[in-house]
C-alpha cells in the first residue's frame, strides 16, 4: 500500500458499464511497477455488473474494495435527469477510506484517462483541501455558469471555481476540519441556490483553499466552444496541448459516447476500454429495467390513487 495510488470512484449501477471504461483506461496506463488500490463508492452497482467490471480490468495491479453508504446521509438533496445521488458520495471520501489513507484521487465515471495517475499523485498538496482543474465552462465564482450567491458568501468574484469531476484530496485536512460535515451543512442551508449539485457545494466552502494544477488533467466539452486559442482563454501553446495532448478526457456534458447523440470528437475512445463481449447485453439490460421502473412507477400511482379513492368512500359510509 505504501507504493500505491490511491483512487476513487463512485457509481450507481446506470454507471457501471462507463465506471468499467474509466478503470480501464487508468490501468492502461499503469507502469510494470505501479500498483493501484481502487476504492468504489457502490450505490447499488449489482453482482453481475461488479464481476463485468473486475473481467474488465484484466490486471493483477489492482486491488478493489467495494464502499457501501448510508444512503440516509443523502435525503432531500437535488437530482437530476443526468445526476442522482451518486454525484454527492464523494463528499464521504474521507470517511469511507481507512483512516490511514491520507490522501486519495477521485475521478469520475465518465472519464477517459490518457496517461500514468503516477504524475497527478506526486504533486504535493501542501496545506490545500485540494487540487482541481477550474471549470472550463464557469473559471470564476462570478461566471454567469459559476456561484449564484458568492457575494452574499463574501467570495471574491476572482476566486476560481473548480470542475469536481477530477480531485486530489487531502483526507487528513478533510478530516481535522470535519469539510464533509460542512458541505452538507451547505447543501441544506443554501439549497434554492444549488445549480450544480456538490460541485457548487464544496466551491462554497473550500473557496481559495485548493490549488490548480495543470488543465490537461481535466479536458472538458466546453473547449470545443472555442473556435481557437485566441477566442479562448488560454494561451496558443495551452490550447493546443488540451485540445491534442489532455491527460484526462472528461465527458461532462449531459451528451456521453453511448448515448447516440453524442459528438464529442473522441467519443471513440470511451469503447477502446470496454470488452465487447463483456458488456454486449448492458444496453438492453439497461432499457428493460428502466422500463421496469417505469412501469412500477405507473403501478404506485395507480395504487395511491385507488387507496385514496376507497378511504374516501369508507368515510362516505362511515358519516351515513
Amino acid at each position: 500500500m505504501d507504493n500505491s495510488i490511491c483512487l476513487v470512484c463512485a457509481a450507481d449501477d446506470n454507471f457501471s458499464m462507463p465506471l468499467a471504461a474509466t478503470t480501464r483506461s487508468v490501468v492502461a496506463h499503469l507502469t510494470s511497477e505501479q500498483h493501484l488500490a481502487l476504492y468504489i463508492i457502490d450505490g447499488g452497482i449489482s453482482r453481475v455488473n461488479k464481476n463485468r467490471i473486475i473481467q474488465n480490468l484484466q490486471s493483477e495491479q489492482v486491488s478493489i474494495t467495494w464502499l457501501k453508504v448510508k444512503k440516509s446521509k443523502f435525503k432531500n438533496l437535488q437530482t437530476s435527469s443526468a445526476i442522482t445521488i451518486a454525484a454527492y458520495y464523494r463528499i464521504l471520501i474521507p470517511e469511507l477510506l481507512p483512516p490511514e489513507i491520507n490522501k486519495a484521487i477521485y475521478i469520475d465515471s465518465d472519464v477517459i484517462v490518457r496517461t500514468s495517475l503516477q504524475e497527478l499523485w506526486n504533486i504535493d498538496i501542501c496545506d490545500n483541501y485540494l487540487l482541481a482543474v477550474p471549470d472550463m465552462g464557469a473559471p470564476y465564482v462570478s461566471s454567469p455558469r459559476g456561484l449564484i450567491n458568492y457575494q452574499e458568501l463574501g467570495i471574491s468574484p476572482d476566486c476560481k471555481y473548480f470542475n469536481s469531476g477530477v480531485l486530489v484530496m487531502n483526507l487528513k485536512k478533510w478530516r481535522k476540519e470535519a469539510t464533509s460535515q460542512k458541505i452538507f451543512e451547505y447543501l441544506d442551508k443554501y439549497k434554492n441556490y444549488i445549480r450544480w449539485h456538490d460541485q457548487d457545494a464544496m466551491n462554497a466552502i473550500l473557496a481559495g483553499q485548493w490549488e490548480t494544477i495543470d488543465s490537461r488533467w481535466n479536458q472538458m466539452p466546453y473547449l470545443f466552444r472555442y473556435q481557437s486559442w485566441q477566442d479562448s482563454p488560454y494561451s496558443e501553446e495551452e490550447y493546443n496541448n488540451l485540445v491534442n495532448h489532455p491527460f484526462i478526457i472528461h465527458f461532462s456534458s449531459h451528451e456521453k459516447p453511448w448515448h447516440d447523440n453524442c459528438n464529442h470528437p473522441e467519443k471513440h475512445l470511451f469503447f477502446e476500454y470496454l470488452d465487447s463481449k463483456i458488456w454486449s447485453s448492458w444496453g438492453v439490460e439497461q432499457l428493460a429495467k428502466k422500463q421496469r421502473q417505469q412501469n412500477l412507477a405507473v403501478f404506485k400511482k395507480k395504487y395511491i390513487s385507488l387507496k385514496q379513492k376507497i378511504k374516501f368512500l369508507l368515510r362516505g359510509v362511515i358519516k351515513s
